[in-house]
């Protein structure tokens, strides 16, 4: 089942795509944006945010060894090492950019490190997958639908405190790959990122500039 969780897809490394992103937290407003996203895996990806009246409000994007931030109406610039790839200071959630890339071509991120064992608790009418660290420590629990298919997943760190958590609402299927319709990502203390794919285009052709970005012209 692990196995065929890390193949979904396998031929769709490459994607654009329109949709909406919706941005909420304990202490901020529900803010949401038409996005333009493209991706290459393993650590190539663009989401813009476009404004309601044209032109973009805000750039993230990863060339595989930068991440960079353009807040376009300030002109605010900001560039540092991929480093773990963690958007946790743009997006208050750790979830890196290879993982959002995995979920934004239809596989949920599991780790190699772990191994798993199907479980099924008493509270829970579907069945889940537990993957475990070498200490036995339960680091990613993934439930499943009647189907078997994944449908949401939570992240634990060493100490067993979950990270972030993951709900697919809906699929739909283009060009023959099966793909969620919308992902919610949940963290820790409240913060929520939605993002709906609409017009989504499988191996798309896209040009190694498109990740780089450059400071804003005065």
């Amino acid at each position: 089942m692990v196995a065929g969780m890390k193949v979904t897809n396998a031929d769709l490394t490459r994607f654009k795509c329109l949709g909406k992103i919706t941005i909420s937290g304990p202490k901020q407003p529900a803010q949401s944006f038409r996005a333009a996203m493209a991706g290459q895996l393993s650590d190539r990806l663009r989401i813009d945010l476009l404004t309601p009246f044209g032109g973009s409000a805000g750039t993230v994007s990863s060339d595989g060894k930068h991440l960079f931030l353009v807040m376009h109406p300030s002109r605010e610039y900001y560039k540092r090492r991929l480093g773990s790839g963690s958007l946790e200071q743009m997006i208050q959630i750790d979830v890196s950019v290879g993982d959002l890339l995995e979920l934004l071509v239809g596989r949920i991120p599991i780790g190699n490190e772990f191994s798993a064992r199907l479980a099924h608790d008493a509270n829970q009418a579907q069945p889940h997958l537990v993957l475990v660290d070498r200490w036995g420590r339960i680091r990613q629990r993934v439930t499943l639908d009647e189907a078997m298919h994944p449908v949401s997943s939570v992240w634990f760190d060493g100490h067993r405190n979950p990270i972030y958590t993951l709900t697919i609402a809906g699929t739909q299927t283009i060009d023959g790959f099966v793909l969620p319709m919308r992902i919610d990502l949940s963290g820790a203390s409240g913060e929520r990122v939605s993002v709906t794919l609409d017009r989504y285009e499988v191996n798309a052709r896209l040009d190694e500039s498109l990740f780089s970005l450059h400071p804003p012209s005065s």
